[in-house]
């Protein structure tokens, strides 16, 4: 099967394709099987479990321990305004305040216990027509903060460059450190931003990452610095190894001492909690290689102390990328879903993809270094027997501190299907995870089929 990207709105639809490669096409409709052609979206009527309620609309509001839903991209492949949240007493989701702006791939961060930042993304639309995807839109450097008192957003300053595919990391100052990701030009980044809340605005970091980055990951550290790893540099497959420690302190950053074993983008990063390794970080899965995203199911572990990755000899027992990680309240690390397969790029477009969606989960084990399949491991088939509700990726994951759900894990929307093999599209399913018992549970259904959204606890 071969599929092409075609760009009607210059720059900004060429920004989207890394996007289009891992989420809307390499997980949607195009793995093990064709895309159906359809008439463009652009024309079609919004679907009404689409559209976002009026500005200045009474709204319901949440409380803590409630998990805001913002963004994300519907099953009509346009992106989201529409918000909503958790209810853990009921375990259903309640529309809230509508977001000032529509968009997928941002990002979202609690900066107080009753403000979140919303920020950056991809606002805009696709189509498919005669397997061509194509996409029009902009990418955003706007800002705005949820206000969970009265469940409204509103306006901040905006971002020095218009961002996708980043990251945004809580400092322990309370600031928020913006990295990487895809502008308005289809350039991938190596600048990175600083938001203060106090200030309301991003301010410059000192210096820019050793690399270019998209799809990057990045985890607060131990001792308050960040750690940023690998990575899409450009548009034409092609990921990196390096890595870079930023300074809140210095506000700069660093390369580390020594690469990554492995090239890997999509991939997760996670904090250990406790084991021998309590404080260093586990980066698992994801893709890698030059014009070819080859699957990864290796793992490896960075040492604050000494700056060093190690490869760790024990493997995730099928090879996942924009998968979720959660470190677990015992210690252990949680995966779930992911995409299962490789693609390959040429002249920046989408040649070739194979694989499926993930309906497992597997949990590491920080004591004995090993990953073990939440409902076993089948032999037949080489991966983890099924366990969630759905096949998913590009879904959230976030664990629940405080309520009745306490240390249980919210899985939401994501692009899949009941079924591995099934043509993929946006869900409005969400399911939980109990560590005591090892199970995924469903819930009652989002509002709206999302994908590429946030998911924020509110504290």
């Amino acid at each position: 099967m071969r599929t092409h990207l075609k760009t009607r709105s210059g720059a900004a639809s060429v920004a989207i394709a890394a996007i289009a490669f891992f989420g809307l096409i390499a997980a949607s409709g195009c793995v093990n099987e064709g895309i159906a052609p359809s008439s463009d979206s652009a024309r079609a009527p919004i679907p009404r479990d689409e559209i976002a309620l009026p500005r200045g609309a009474r709204v319901a509001r949440p409380v803590a321990g409630d998990v805001l839903i913002a963004g994300g991209a519907g099953a009509s492949l346009r992106t989201l305004a529409k918000a909503e949240f958790f209810d853990q007493t009921t375990q259903k989701f309640v529309v809230t305040g509508s977001a000032i702006s529509n968009r997928a791939g941002g990002a979202a961060t609690a900066i107080s216990a009753t403000r979140v930042l919303l920020e950056g993304g991809f606002s805009g639309n696709a189509s498919i027509n005669h397997f061509t995807l194509s996409l029009n839109g902009n990418v955003l450097s706007s800002a705005e903060i949820f206000d969970e008192g009265s469940g409204t957003f509103s306006a901040t300053n905006a971002m020095a460059s218009p961002r996708m595919g980043f990251t945004a990391t809580l400092l322990n100052s309370g600031k928020v450190l913006v990295a990487g990701g895809l502008d308005n030009n289809g350039s991938v980044l190596e600048s990175a931003e600083l938001y203060d809340p106090a200030q309301g605005k991003f301010g410059a970091v000192s210096n820019a990452m050793s690399d270019h980055r998209v799809f990057h990951a990045a985890t607060l550290l131990a001792s308050g610095k960040v750690l940023i790893t690998g990575g899409a540099t450009n548009l034409f497959g092609d990921t990196t190894n390096s890595a870079d420690v930023y300074d809140p302190a210095a506000n700069s950053f660093t390369p580390t001492s020594v690469a990554m074993d492995h090239q890997r983008a999509a991939h997760s990063s996670t904090l250990l909690k406790a084991g021998p390794f309590a404080g260093k970080v586990l980066i698992a899965g994801g893709g890698g290689g030059s014009s070819f995203f080859l699957k990864d199911s290796s793992a490896e572990i960075y040492d604050p102390a000494s700056g060093q990755f190690g490869l760790l000899t024990s493997f995730l027992n099928e090879a996942r990328s924009m998968h979720s990680a959660t470190a677990l309240d015992d210690g252990t690390v949680l995966f779930a879903g992911g995409f299962n397969g490789s693609v390959a790029i040429a002249g920046g477009m989408l040649s070739g993809a194979s694989g499926a969606i993930s309906n497992s989960a597997e949990i590491f084990d920080p004591i004995a270094l090993e990953f073990n399949c939440v409902a076993g491991f089948n032999a037949d088939t080489m991966r983890c027997n099924q366990s969630m509700t759905s096949a998913r990726a590009g879904h959230t994951a976030t664990l629940i501190p405080v309520g009745p759900l306490k240390h249980r894990v919210l899985i939401t929307g994501g692009i899949g299907g009941i079924q591995p093999q099934a043509k993929g599209t946006p869900l409005n399913s969400a399911e939980i995870f109990n560590p005591a018992s090892s199970t995924f549970v469903a819930t009652g259904p989002m509002s709206t089929a999302r994908a590429l959204h946030t998911a924020t606890v509110l504290r």
